[in-house]
């Protein structure tokens, strides 16, 4: 079984759409304040879409789209297809492991506008060693250089005191990429997870409960790169802390 998709995440997500809404208008918020580069997006790790905002897909000329899962096409074309057909916006299906054939993808996309769509911050569940997938996303990092690309991802996710059900959603907050600390703060904090502000503001909006799980997607911008932090319901006492940013060719 995939630990990051297939049948039983399709059917969870299909299942919680009331409960994501809130999300989905965050991401949705996210991605209208990045105009389309070009005619063409690359969309690594696409799924279904069900997060996804059709509107802005519909800004580009052709979608080449990838993603392992064999249910991801027929369901991304039922949740946005009629809206690509009438934006005349050509979906080109691949259904394949990008993050493997990175190189060799990049290169047949010049100049396409990369999103990696709530993938990067799986990484870890495919790579039982923690350095291994820490020392993959580093690598994912260096070769987009000099491309225009974004990603949304999970940085964290853990358990929360209150129930989803029962507070308001958590507000899309916006911060700059502070630097990583060095191994010896890390150590006198006597934490895992690095301190940083915006751990404590949003981590306690979300009313976090006890130790959360870190993707390892800390350092996947550098500092000083504006992000975006928002919160996913995933479960109703089960959180995913996302972060969304884009990156200018350098």
């Amino acid at each position: 079984m995939n630990p990051s998709g297939g049948l039983l995440w399709h059917w969870q997500a299909w299942r919680s759409q009331k409960r994501w809404e809130p999300t989905c208008k965050d991401i949705a918020l996210w991605l209208s304040e990045k105009k389309p580069h070009g005619d063409e997006l690359l969309l690594v790790g696409a799924s279904a879409g069900w997060m996804m905002s059709s509107a802005w897909l519909q800004g580009f000329r052709k979608i080449v789209a990838y993603d392992i899962d064999p249910l991801a096409a027929p369901l991304f074309r039922w949740r946005h297809g009629q809206a690509l057909r009438d934006s005349q916006t050509q979906l080109i299906w691949v259904r394949g492991d990008a993050l493997n054939q990175l190189d060799v993808v990049l290169k047949a996309h010049r100049d396409a506008l990369v999103l990696f769509d709530n993938v990067l911050g799986q990484i870890r569940f495919h790579h039982p060693d923690v350095d291994e997938a820490s020392h993959r996303i580093a690598s994912i990092r260096r070769r987009l250089r000099g491309r225009h690309w974004g990603s949304i991802h999970d940085a964290y996710s853990g358990p929360v005191r209150t129930p989803v059900s029962r507070r308001a959603h958590t507000p899309m907050m916006r911060s700059v990429q502070p630097p990583l600390p060095d191994k010896a703060s890390q150590k006198r904090a006597g934490k895992d997870l690095p301190e940083r502000a915006a751990f404590a503001a949003f981590g306690g909006q979300l009313d976090a409960d006890g130790a959360w799980l870190d993707h390892l997607t800390g350092d996947l911008f550098p500092p000083g790169t504006p992000v975006c932090h928002i919160a996913w319901p995933h479960l109703d006492d089960y959180c995913h802390w996302l972060q969304a940013g884009w990156m200018e060719p350098v």
